[in-house]
Parts: structure tokens; C-alpha cells; sequence
């Protein structure tokens, strides 16, 4: 049980404030909540499973630099796509290329691979040797904080304006995109 606490309060305390709660408050102001909170336990699942399975393979052969690349390509698309989306009446996304599950699930997968919470999770792992408690843990943690960014995003949704929190949205998306950008090339 320690190592099922232990790898729950490392992700969680690691997340808030980060990059996933950031986009978690963005698209829980443009989806609907189930869908994002579907969404980030499917992709910490994801995201956690190949730390715990691979994580230490695909370090070594897949060069970090071209998932980051590609993880900014994706902020920047849906800033774009943030600013130029249709909505209904309630404020939500309808007509979109890509189903919005599939979409967040992907950002959220590319945009982790070797964060802090991936390199963590795959740390503890070495150290634990416990890697079912280390899964359950690190999701956990980071689910929980993602929570927490969708409750305060669903908050803004239903207090500010559709138009404000579209710019909003699409500014932190394309900030995120550039700060990536600039830590790849300039870093």
C-alpha cells in the first residue's frame, strides 16, 4: 500500500498547475465534462501503462524531441480549432473532424510522453518493482488533478461568456504549442 500512496501524492502533487490541468480547465470549457473526464482516465491509463511497460524501451529508441515536436503541432491545431469551432446552444462543441473523446485522449498521450509524470511513474517503478500499484497510483493522481481543472473549467463555462473562454482556450492551447516550440529549438 505504501507504494500505491506513495506514487498517488508524487503525480498528484506534480500535476497541479500542470500542462494536463491547464488543458483539462481548456477543453472542459469547450466539451462536455463526462467527455473530458472520460477522456484524461482513458488517457492517464494510457499514458501511465506505457511508463510502467515501456517506458525505459521507448526512451532509448524513440527520440523525445519528434513526440514533443509533434505534441506542440497539436496545441497549436486545437487553438486554432478553438477559435474557429461552431457551438450549440449551451456553448459546446458539435461539428468537429474528430470526436472530441478520441481528440483529447491523443493531445493528452503525446503531450505527457516524457513529462515529469511519465519519468516519475517509470522512476518508481524501477524502485518499487511494484508496477500494478504504481499503474493504479500514478492514474489516480493525475486523474484527480485533472479533475479538479475540468470542475474549475465546467465553473468558467456556465460564469463567463462562450467568447471569452474560446479565446481563452485557444490562447492556452497556442501557448503551450510555443513554449514547446521554443524549448525544442532554443533550449
Amino acid at each position: 500500500m505504501e507504494t500505491l500512496f506513495t506514487s498517488f501524492f508524487l503525480v498528484f502533487a506534480s500535476e497541479m498547475g500542470d500542462k494536463s490541468q491547464l488543458m483539462s480547465i481548456a477543453f472542459a470549457s469547450l466539451f462536455k465534462a463526462r467527455t473530458v473526464l472520460v477522456s484524461v482516465l482513458i488517457a492517464a491509463l494510457i499514458n501511465n501503462g506505457i511508463a510502467v511497460l515501456f517506458g525505459s524501451y521507448m526512451g532509448e529508441h524513440i527520440p523525445n524531441f519528434y513526440m514533443k515536436f509533434l505534441a506542440a503541432l497539436l496545441f497549436l491545431f486545437f487553438g486554432v480549432f478553438s477559435l474557429s469551432h461552431k457551438e450549440s446552444e449551451n456553448g459546446k462543441i458539435i461539428t468537429s473532424h474528430y470526436p472530441p473523446l478520441l481528440a483529447i485522449i491523443i493531445t493528452y498521450v503525446l503531450s505527457e510522453f516524457g513529462d515529469k509524470t511519465q519519468l516519475t511513474t517509470i522512476a518508481l517503478t524501477a524502485s518499487y518493482r511494484q508496477p500494478f500499484y504504481i499503474l493504479l497510483g500514478t492514474t489516480l493522481g493525475m486523474f484527480m488533478a485533472d479533475v479538479i481543472g475540468i470542475i474549475i473549467g465546467s465553473y468558467f463555462n456556465k460564469k463567463i461568456s462562450h467568447n471569452y473562454l474560446k479565446y481563452i482556450s485557444s490562447a492556452v492551447f497556442i501557448a503551450f504549442a510555443f513554449s514547446l516550440l521554443y524549448k525544442l529549438f532554443y533550449k
